[in-house]
């Protein structure tokens, strides 16, 4: 039970880790996304020809497992709603509405990461060359600001997996509740109403009022939503893990620019007219190759994790964007939702409208997080003793300069900075066409 208590609890970097994914947080990750075949799997070694083929077949069949629920998903939902249009009101067709837009979003998700090599490139390269475990012996700092983001991205893992699972409890139970307080789980309970479902699909069986077909479907109801929220919020988790490492990596990076050795030659001089006194500082000749090779330390660092980034925007922007699109439309839907103000109605929308709304503010500052510090580096590259340095690296001063003119941010299929600025619009477009929906 102590050693339990300890993997969950224990905030701190321990000590004899020869990888990365040995971390507690990245354990649990490994664990999430495994169920959703988005771990980047090494083959083992010593695994013969046979061995390799059964594990890309079965890696294969998983893959096709996720498409096939997805389509079917999506195709029941709308098969139910096209069925039974004429027969719902407008805030029962809401929420099959904000149900299928969430298989849409998933499955953008399995075509552009879990079908994609790109996607198991980037995850690869962050757990085996940009975590911060190969950086955090570089220097003090770097030992600091790992295990400042090994914290983070800790209570971070915790903290969202426990939403997770309150989300996905509160989301299925609701209906099993309101069911059971009726009395529709008793002998002749049902009268002439019908079993309230969590999920409502088009199925080939009577899932309404016949209890062994409400049994079958509520089991299905509950392992496809299991699945629907490991897909949202795990990839969410994966990627503000990712993105915490390249905001460290940022840190250390302005970190060794802010404190980029002064010459030790210093020449005092008095003008001759008056009492000013002038201080003139000039590298010696060891110190300029010195100084060229940390500034090319410096300029290197910084076009791996700019590198990094962009492969990040490249793989995750597909993603990002359906997501926002999703956000924009959901968001209105779900306050309509909770407008109603009755008990069952804020039960069961509510914690999925703050979550959801919750999700696009979080994933925006965490993403707003590496642009604010990336736009520190021009005043820290400019205030580089410069002056003192000979023409050859003063230019590659005034190249690294120019360099990190523009802050780095990972965009929406290269359209929208993921931000605060992005997400704020969204929350007001939302706001506004619910205030608008409201009126009629």
């Amino acid at each position: 039970m102590s050693g339990l208590r300890d993997f969950f609890f224990n905030y701190e970097a321990k000590e004899g880790i020869t990888n990365p994914t040995e971390y507690p947080y990245m354990i649990m990750s490994r664990h999430l996304l495994t169920v959703i075949t988005c771990w980047p799997k090494k083959p083992k070694k010593g695994l013969n020809a046979r061995a390799k083929l059964k594990a890309r077949i079965w890696v294969t069949v998983q893959k096709a497992f996720h498409l096939n629920v997805c389509f079917i998903t999506t195709l029941g939902m709308a098969m139910y709603i096209a069925l039974h249009k004429k027969s719902m009101s407008f805030f029962e067709l809401g929420h099959l509405y904000i149900s299928l837009l969430m298989t849409v979003v998933i499955f953008t998700r399995i075509t552009t990461l879990c079908l994609h090599p790109d996607y198991r490139a980037v995850a690869t390269e962050f757990l085996t060359k940009i975590h911060l475990f190969y950086f955090k012996d570089d220097s003090e700092f770097s030992m600091q600001t790992h295990k400042q983001i090994h914290t983070i991205s800790h209570l971070f893992t915790l903290y969202l997996t426990g939403q997770m699972i309150a989300g996905l409890s509160l989301f299925n139970l609701t209906p099993m509740y309101n069911n059971f307080s009726a009395g529709k789980y008793k002998k002749g309970g049902l009268k002439n109403s019908t079993f309230e479902h969590t999920l409502y699909f088009a199925y080939p069986f009577n899932a309404s009022s016949d209890v062994w077909g409400y049994i079958v479907s509520n089991i299905l109801h509950w392992i496809i939503s299991y699945l629907c929220s490991t897909w949202f919020c795990t990839l969410d988790l994966f990627l503000s893990i990712m993105v915490f490492h390249v905001w460290g990596h940022f840190k250390i990076l302005l970190h060794e620019l802010n404190l980029f050795p002064r010459p030790s030659n210093r020449t005092t001089f008095r003008l001759d007219s008056s009492n000013i006194t002038l201080t003139s500082e000039m590298y010696s000749s060891r110190e300029l190759g010195q100084v060229s090779e940390r500034l090319k330390k410096c300029i290197e660092y910084h076009r791996k994790i700019v590198s990094f980034t962009d492969k990040m925007s490249k793989v995750f922007g597909p993603m990002l964007f359906v997501y926002y699109g999703f956000h924009q439309t959901s968001g209105c839907l779900l306050l309509l939702e909770c407008s109603q103000m009755t008990v069952a109605a804020l039960v069961r929308y509510l914690p999925l409208t703050i979550i959801l709304f919750q999700q696009l503010i979080q994933l925006s500052i965490i993403f707003e997080l590496v642009g604010s510090v990336s736009d520190k580096l021009k005043d820290a590259v400019y205030g580089l003793p410069w002056e003192a340095m000979d023409t050859k690296n003063r230019k590659t001063v005034a190249v690294f300069l120019l360099n990190v003119q523009k802050p780095v941010h990972v965009k929406a299929l290269g359209l929208a900075e993921v931000g605060v600025a992005t997400m704020a619009a969204i929350l007001k477009t939302s706001m506004s066409y619910f205030a608008f929906l409201r009126s009629k």
